[in-house]
C-alpha cells in the first residue's frame, strides 16, 4: 500500500508540473527539453501536449490509489490487473525514446 501511494503521490506531482507548463509556467520545464549539442531543442511542445501528458500522468495517478484501495470505484477486476502491467511498460517506452 505504502508503494502504491508513493507512485501516486509522484505521478500526480508530475501531472501538475505538466498542467502548470501548459497555463505557461517555466518552473524546470527548459531542462526537461531535450537539446542537440549545439542547444538546439529536439521538440517544441506545444500547450495542448501538456495537457494530455497531465491528463494522463494524474490518472495514472488514481489508478495506483485504486490499486492502494484509498480510493474506491466500481472497475472491472480486469483493469487493475493488467493496467498495472501496461503502466510501467508504457513508461519503458517512453524512457527508450527513440533509440538514439
Amino acid at each position: 500500500m505504502i508503494l502504491s501511494i508513493l507512485l501516486s503521490a509522484i505521478l500526480v506531482g508530475l501531472g501538475m508540473i505538466h498542467f502548470n507548463w501548459a497555463i505557461g509556467g517555466t518552473f524546470g520545464f527548459a531542462e526537461s527539453i531535450p537539446t542537440k549539442e549545439n542547444g538546439q531543442r529536439v521538440l517544441n511542445p506545444k500547450k495542448i501536449d501538456s495537457v494530455m501528458v497531465a491528463m494522463g500522468l494524474t490518472l495514472f495517478g488514481m489508478f495506483y490509489l485504486l490499486k492502494s484501495i484509498l480510493l474506491v470505484l466500481n472497475l472491472p477486476q480486469w483493469l487493475l490487473k493488467y493496467g498495472s502491467w501496461v503502466i510501467p511498460k508504457l513508461f519503458l517506452l517512453r524512457a527508450s525514446g527513440d533509440f538514439k
